[in-house]
């Protein structure tokens, strides 16, 4: 993902405990979380690499809006997540 400019940063949280309701039953299982920053025009093409090497059939992926950051970080973001022309 940063490699393909689709994220600026991945921050990788291993050891989460998700319980959660799959196909009936009550699942519980050890997951590692992603935190990807990117940019609203680059994340449907990162939605989509997501989706293809992803080993579940309904990986989680949700955008959360910044409404506010510090502006020299927000703009290495946009920076780095600019298409290679």
């Amino acid at each position: 993902m940063v490699d393909q400019n689709l994220a600026a940063c991945v921050n990788i949280l291993p050891g989460v405990l998700s319980v959660y309701r799959w196909e009936g039953s009550i699942a519980r299982d050890s997951e590692v979380l992603l935190l990807i920053k990117t940019t609203e025009p680059r994340l449907a093409e990162l939605t989509a690499q997501i989706k293809a090497q992803h080993p579940y059939d309904v990986p989680e992926v949700i955008a959360h809006p910044i409404v506010a950051g510090l502006d020299n970080y927000l703009e290495w973001v946009r920076t780095c997540t600019r298409t290679q022309d």
